[in-house]
């Protein structure tokens, strides 16, 4: 998963310098959704969210952007050497990857509500 991250950050930085946001959110988004799969499954607990949570998460996005921030700082160049010679055909197959994984990221949260009939 690691070399996965680290080509979705080469690739959506190469697109736009906010390759570590767009890392971030999808991170953030599959740590949501184990957090939504074990509140509302197994445990069965239906509810809103409450303002903490809400602050755990906003809390949790800005620590998990700073890791990332600092992690992948200085690193584009290493990853330019590793990836920067990739054929078309490699530089679509990866992008269909990327952006596969970011619909599947949001998609679990909406798969997650309709599971446990959070659309009432």
């Amino acid at each position: 998963m690691k070399i996965f991250f680290e080509y979705m950050y080469y690739r959506t930085t190469k697109i736009s310098t906010t390759g570590s946001v767009s890392l971030t959110i999808c991170q953030l988004l599959l740590l949501l959704n184990i957090y939504f799969f074990l509140i509302m499954g197994p445990l069965g607990i239906r509810r809103k969210l409450f303002t903490i949570e809400y602050i755990i998460v906003f809390a949790l996005f800005i620590g998990i952007d700073y890791f990332n921030a600092k992690f992948y700082k200085g690193k584009f160049v290493e990853f330019e050497k590793r990836w920067g010679n990739e054929t078309k055909k490699q530089k679509v197959f990866g992008m269909i990857k990327i952006i596969s994984f970011i619909i599947f990221c949001w998609f679990l949260v909406f798969i997650n509500a309709w599971i446990y009939n959070r659309y009432k």
